[in-house]
């Protein structure tokens, strides 16, 4: 019984051992599994070899040398590693990319000093770094129907053909805490800095603040230029209160958006300036600054329609008295999303109050305006003009009706044409058509929405 028992543990061992003995395979089958894989790779290596040099020589390069991707032989030691000690590199080798050949028993000893150069590959990104967004900006007016010297006094009035302004445009980061903008405006009358400031954009509580010189953000017609009006002229309320050339001095701006429960953008901006504004503002000591606030509120009505509301309020001197300006701007916009590149509608009206410490009564003066998009290129408009106007004999009231037709070719260039009737309180009614070709080149930035 005792020999039974131990017969039939060494039959169990042996029966559990045999399958564990049968998964290893004997040790030439591995070695041989192992070469075939070498070669495997080694053909591959070959074949994308062979693809590199083909694309090197249509682009006319050297190709590399074959000892590379040679394939080892059965007898040679796959785990030797020869060390080869290159010779220094000649001069001006190291401004250029080198390639050097990998030793092997079947390179020489003299192609270890082989060197090829590649021409080093230009990068357009690199370009921008140093160089600022730059644009150019060209307006044209033509015009005929009856003289007008009645807004440019001294003058015979708008030309039949003219080059009004050429605007330069240069745009780029300081630092990543400021960005700078100038503007330079080139006319007949001569070339100046419209706007040229730098805008903090990365200060503590959210501000933000501009630094130079700046349209005054008093309404929403005196922040444009004149390429992004809707109309080839100036409203008559912005042209006899600010004057052609608008609300626009040297100072310091700062804004903030403002939390509030009623999911509106509200925006509060205060600024000081100079104080120096042919005709609106003058300077004639250190105190002479001019103070001006303005309060926007932004909110989405529907998917397709917002409403922007703004108020505004500037106080300075003239003539050595207190001069103040109060307006609002109101802004309705609608967008349909679906047809939103073909269909659209804006609707504006802006009411600005001079209350002039000279005079013994204000001046005041609105303009409403409709621009419809009935096209995704074409887009008509009419505005409704009324505004005193300062002279020394009086305050006449000038009103006006204009009627636009605007083709827009693409994003870089537009073609207007505005039909407009101006009767002026002290003088007669004057005609005009207005033909404007607004074109631009270069990059240039977003203005304010």
């Amino acid at each position: 019984m005792h020999h039974r028992g131990r017969i039939a543990r060494f039959l169990i061992f042996s029966f559990l051992t045999i399958p564990l003995f049968a998964q290893q395979p004997p040790a030439d089958e591995r070695m041989q599994q192992l070469e075939k894989r070498l070669d495997t790779l080694a053909r591959q290596a070959a074949e994308i070899r062979q693809e590199l040099d083909r694309l090197k020589a249509e682009r006319g390069l050297a190709p590399t040398s074959p000892a590379i991707v040679s394939q080892p032989s059965e007898a040679e030691d796959l785990t030797k590693v020869e060390v080869a000690t290159t010779s220094a590199p000649t001069p001006g080798a190291a401004t250029a990319a080198t390639s050097i050949q990998t030793p092997t028993k079947e390179t020489p000893p003299d192609a270890l000093t082989d060197v090829q150069t590649a021409n080093n590959v230009s990068n357009p990104g690199l370009s921008k770094l140093f160089n600022p967004d730059t644009s150019v900006i060209g307006n044209f007016l033509g015009k005929a129907g009856n003289a007008n010297p009645y807004e440019y006094p001294g003058s015979k009035g708008r030309s039949a053909m003219l080059l009004d302004e050429a605007e330069f445009s240069f745009e780029a980061f300081v630092d990543p805490y400021a960005k700078a903008k100038f503007f330079l405006s080139v006319t007949p009358e001569g070339a100046s800095v419209e706007e040229g400031y730098a805008n903090f954009v990365n200060l503590p509580y959210d501000l933000t603040a501009k630094v130079g010189r700046f349209k005054a953000f008093f309404g929403k017609d005196n922040t444009w230029h004149a390429h992004v009006r809707p109309w080839a002229d100036q409203p008559l309320v912005i042209h006899n209160l600010f004057g052609d050339e608008g609300f626009s001095d040297s100072g310091i701006s700062v804004s903030r958006t403002i939390s509030n429960p009623w999911n509106t953008y509200l925006e509060a901006t205060g600024e000081v300036f100079n104080g120096d504004v042919e005709g609106v503002f003058d300077n004639h000591s250190l105190n002479d600054l001019v103070y001006n606030a303005h309060l926007k509120a932004f909110r989405d009505i529907t998917e397709n329609s917002n409403l922007e509301v703004g108020t505004s309020y500037a106080r300075g001197t003239l003539n050595d008295a207190h001069s103040q300006f109060s307006g609002i701007d109101v802004t309705y916009r609608w967008k349909p999303l679906q047809q939103g590149i073909y269909k659209g509608l804006i609707a504006r009206m802006e009411a600005i109050t001079d209350r002039r410490g000279d005079l013994d009564r204000s001046l005041k003066g609105f303009y409403t305006s409709l621009d419809y998009q009935v096209g995704q290129r074409w887009f008509t408009g009419v505005r409704v003009d009324s505004s005193d106007r300062f002279t020394e004999t009086g305050i006449p009231n000038d009103k006006a009706l204009s009627a636009t037709l605007t083709f827009w070719p693409s994003e870089f260039s537009q073609i207007r044409g505005q039909a407009r009737r101006v009767r002026y309180g002290d003088a007669k009614a004057v005609n005009e058509l207005l033909l404007q070709l607004v074109f631009a080149i270069g990059a240039h930035g977003a203005h304010t929405f």
